[in-house]
């Protein structure tokens, strides 16, 4: 509470040190917003000369003489020849916007055709149910054109803001200020506590020039203030507390700032008689800031602006709100941009002019037009690659044009993600991870964005996963009602056949992109009752990699495959599906239509070896855990022995068998009864290994190298599966030797098996004690926590609820559990999808690292309304009913569950179990004639039928 004890220390609060600058040169991004929904299609026209057809079709549809088109005198041409535009070459530019052409001219500006807010590419037939907003709103869709985060996945609110973020952690002093009033655009994530600074055009004062600060004589209040927000001690109240920090800081700053600005005096005259809707004056405020950037706090980096002229909302005659508008606009950005120059800045400070939304083509009774959607706005700067226009201007303005959804309102063919994708990567950042955080929805858009190549001179990014092949899969996912799937699980979905086309194809995930298009719903004809959503996976690949890599219908197994999974764990309520029935019960029920006559492609390897091989290999992400049976036995015996990870069970005739690790030491275990899987991550000099020991089950046995898990770069060994959801992991470490104090093993959380994941991990070092390390996104930075203690054996656990991971240990007989290490949120490990297990790292590449791991558990909720079939088969502590499928606690599954289940009449190869029944025989069929069913009830227990029919679609009657 704000009202808690303060305690004064007596000395003068002092201030927070504002940020240090970094060495990197000085960049600007100005965003001036034309607030109403300009009619931008009376900004960038068709032109007269050679795009006279356009033209026309333009005029026609915006009304013509009596309308509200522009007349061929009214506009001014340039060359947009390179743009692509059927039958036109040129465009023209408002006349009262000379300065625009004068910049496109002069090869510093660019022009976006048709852009706006998109969750995803859209078409004329599926926009309205693929489009989760409130179009045609000015609150909704300004909010949304600032957010530039369709789904809401970022950790601020603003785009601007958000970039911000990033270049604070890379450790550059950045500003964010609105002129007038706050706004989402720039601000970023609350956890960073840095707030944007509003600064008024009618001036600043310092704090002591306010008059109702002054009191009856000069600055009376002062002394009371500083007393008031004084120094308190580390008791004192929390809010009380950060309530005057924050006072004194803004205090601080201001003064600063009116007494640096009092010094200001800029080369360009600003003539405020130009100034409608107040845009010279802002414009004006923002140069002067940024001539003072060296002075602002200990400098500044990287600065974002926000301004807007308003009045934009011409619901009629919108001809006279442009002429009344546009001229003070003009000037603005024509002054604004001279005194740039004169301050030897046009390479380092990028405009960029948007809107909310654009207008409807077709006027309406009041010569104005109405809300609409797509728009075309403008972008220049020094170092901007002009002269062009990028995107996709419209080829006709009649109702039947493929963006026309009706009034000439125009689906955008090009997003606002895309250009803020290429301005996050000028600004200086260009890690993947990083880009997602500030453009979180960029993924859904495939190769329809803009790079720093594509918008600056000096830009030298290219967009991963594009210029070379595309190839479109169908998918389906069978739902239990009428719904499309949402942007979120078209992501997820994604994710899965990405991360499955690169493990199958053998490169780097993030050289694919990929979303799903042209989704439908149809009455499922394989589960009755339920509705197969088709769509299709559209993934573009990376210029870089060869030319008939890809074999079609070996890409489309693999993206049904990606679609099984995402049934079991990203699409809410799917049925689970593969293309062809197991011959043998599985852990959840497939849905298919014919048996499979060629190998079937999978996320995951087979437990056991088929009875009978195919005659061509299956194509899985991993080798099977036990190798498959062959054709025919080898024909002669090896003259070598093998050499292999586990010991001969038995001795041998020949030569002894050389193994890495003898036969462990007979120990009392608990047996983990999921199969791990093992592999190096990075590289690592000596090859790993991990095995569990043939006499002695549940006590596994593994080493490794490798230099270390640190930095962004990792080189270590990893017994691990696959798994999601929430999760508890625990083992016993044991017996850890190793060639370097820092030689450690521990339980690791991890997003990939990329070199570059993000991870959590609790570890136990050979000579520092213990230590929790993590890694929030890919390719970022390891943070350490602590070192403590020294065991030569120790217990560790490592917890993940929601997106929340936490760690603990105990060592000995204690059967205390001790919190160690961060508690973090981690997006970056989702639930939908991760690997967990043992990490061994022996920091040291020619060196090997060994330990035993045993007691593992994974402990989980054992309740089917909040894990799958699949997580509670992996849970230690849970099992699955034969029957039913539903989860219960290990040892707890009722009687009916493991009762026999007998031949149906309903269909060949089903089966029925009662439940609840003392005594009594279900009903089943025997050469066509049928026995009748007698049931006995339990008390107090639910009585009736588990059905299983062959196509594994459970039915239970009660």
């Amino acid at each position: 509470h704000t009202s808690n004890t303060l305690r004064k220390t007596g000395s003068a609060r002092p201030i927070t040190p504002p940020a240090e600058k970094s060495s990197a040169p000085y960049k600007a991004i100005v965003y001036i917003n034309l607030a109403g929904g300009v009619d931008s299609f009376n900004i960038l026209t068709p032109g007269v000369t050679k795009c006279t057809s356009l033209y026309n079709d333009y005029y026609e549809a915006r009304g013509r003489g009596s309308g509200i088109g522009l007349k061929s005198d009214e506009i001014l041409s340039i060359d947009v020849s390179s743009a692509g535009i059927s039958r036109c070459s040129n465009l023209g530019v408002n006349k009262h916007l000379s300065a625009y052409k004068d910049i496109f001219d002069e090869g510093k500006g660019i022009f976006f055709a048709n852009m706006g807010h998109l969750h995803k590419p859209v078409t004329k037939e599926n926009w309205f149910t693929e489009t989760k907003t409130d179009l045609f709103s000015h609150h909704t869709m300004k909010l949304e054109s600032h957010v530039v985060d369709a789904f809401r996945e970022g950790e601020g609110p603003g785009v601007l803001g958000r970039m911000l973020d990033i270049l604070e952690r890379h450790g550059h002093a950045v500003g964010a200020t609105a002129v007038n009033s706050r706004v989402h655009i720039i601000d970023g994530s609350p956890t960073t506590g840095r707030l944007p600074d509003v600064i008024s055009t009618n001036g600043v004062l310092k704090m002591f020039e306010r008059s109702y600060l002054k009191g009856e004589t000069d600055q009376q209040l002062r002394a009371f203030l500083k007393l008031l927000h004084a120094e308190t001690d580390d008791n004192s109240g929390f809010f009380g507390n950060a309530w005057s920090q924050s006072f004194v800081d803004i205090w601080n700053k201001t003064d600063a700032l009116v007494q640096k600005f009092r010094k200001t005096e800029l080369a360009t005259d600003f003539q405020l008689e130009h100034n409608t809707g107040g845009i010279t004056s802002q414009l004006k405020l923002i140069a002067r800031l940024i001539s003072i950037r060296n002075e602002r706090g200990n400098g500044i980096n990287r600065d974002v602006f926000y301004c807007e002229m308003g009045g934009y909302d011409s619901h009629s005659k919108v001809s006279t709100v442009l002429a009344n508008k546009l001229p003070s606009l003009n000037y603005a950005v024509a002054t604004f941009w001279a005194e740039i120059k004169a301050q030897g800045l046009e390479n380092s400070v990028t405009v960029v002019q948007g809107s909310e939304f654009g207008r409807t083509i077709t006027p309406n009774s009041n010569q104005g037009s109405d809300h609409a959607w797509g728009g075309n706005y403008f972008m220049f700067g020094g170092d901007v690659k002009g002269g062009k226009l990028m995107g996709e201007y419209p080829n006709s303005f009649h109702e039947s044009d493929p963006t026309n959804i009706g009034r000439g309102r125009l689906i955008p063919t090009t997003s606002w993600d895309a250009l803020f994708y290429g301005l996050t990567q000028w600004m200086g950042i260009t890690d993947q991870e990083e880009i997602d955080y500030v453009v979180p929805n960029s993924p859904n858009f495939g190769c329809n964005l803009f790079t720093d190549y594509d918008l600056f001179n000096t830009g030298q990014q290219v967009l991963n996963g594009c210029g070379g092949g595309t190839t479109v899969t169908p998918v389906t996912f069978q739902v239990p009602e009428i719904r499309l799937l949402t942007g979120e699980e078209q992501k997820k979905v994604c994710v899965l056949a990405t991360r499955t086309t690169a493990l199958q194809y053998g490169f780097d995930r993030s050289k694919a992109r990929c979303y799903v298009a042209d989704m439908k719903i149809v009455d499922s004809e394989i589960a009755i009752g339920m509705y197969d959503v088709n769509g299709y996976a559209v993934l573009n690949f990376d210029g870089g990699i060869p030319a008939g890599t890809f074999d079609g219908e070996r890409t489309e197994m693999i993206s049904k495959a990606a679609s099984a999974t995402a049934s079991d764990f990203v699409v809410v309520g799917a049925l689970p599906q593969s293309e062809a029935p197991s011959e043998h019960p599985s852990m959840l029920p497939s849905y298919s239509t014919m048996p499979s006559f060629h190998p079937s492609y999978s996320t995951m390897p087979s437990i056991f070896p088929s009875e009978y091989p195919s005659y061509t290999p299956s194509v899985s992400l991993s080798p099977s855990v036990t190798p498959s049976d062959t054709l025919l036995p080898s024909s002669a015996p090896s003259t070598m022995p093998s050499l292999s990870v586990l010991p001969t069970p038995a001795p041998t005739t020949s030569a002894p068998s050389m193994s890495i690790a003898p036969t462990p030491v007979p120990t009392e275990r608990k047996i983990f009864e999921e199969e791990f899987r093992s592999r190096d991550i990075g590289y690592v000099g000596v090859a790993g290994q991990s095995f569990e020991s043939a006499s002695h089950p549940g006590l596994y046995n593994i080493q490794g190298s490798g230099y270390d898990i640190w930095s962004s770069t990792d080189s270590f060994h990893y017994m691990y599966l696959e798994s999601s959801g929430d999760a508890t992991f625990t083992a016993l470490i044991d017996g850890l030797d190793g060639p370097h104090s820092w030689a450690k093993a521990g339980v690791m959380f991890r997003d990939s098996l990329s070199q570059h994941s993000s991870h959590y991990t609790m570890y136990l070092s050979q000579g520092n004690g213990l230590a929790n390390q993590y890694r929030t996104c890919e390719r970022c930075t390891t943070h350490h926590y602590g070192s403590y203690g020294s065991y030569p054996s120790v217990w560790l656990r490592v917890v993940k609820e929601g997106n929340v991971m936490r760690s603990f240990y105990r060592y000995g007989d204690s059967s205390y559990w001790t919190p160690y290490g961060a508690v973090l949120s981690m997006n970056s490990i989702s639930s939908y999808g991760y690997y967990i297990g043992i990490a061994v790292c022996s920091h040291s590449y020619s060196g090997v690292t060994s330990l035993e791991a045993s007691n593992i558990e994974l402990l989980r909720t054992c309740s089917s309304s909040t894990i799958t079939q699949l997580q509670c088969d992996q849970a230690s502590n849970c099992e699955s009913g034969p029957v039913s499928g539903a989860c219960y606690k290990k040892g707890e599954v009722p009687a009916w569950e493991v009762a026999n289940a007998v031949s149906s009449i309903f269909d060949i190869g089903s089966t029925v179990t009662s439940f609840g029944c003392d005594g009594g025989i279900p009903n089943f069929a025997i050469d066509g004639t049928t026995s009748k069913y007698s049931c006995t009830p339990s008390p107090d227990e639910p009585t009736g039928l588990i059905i299983t029919p062959s196509h594994q679609r459970t039915s239970r009657a009660e």
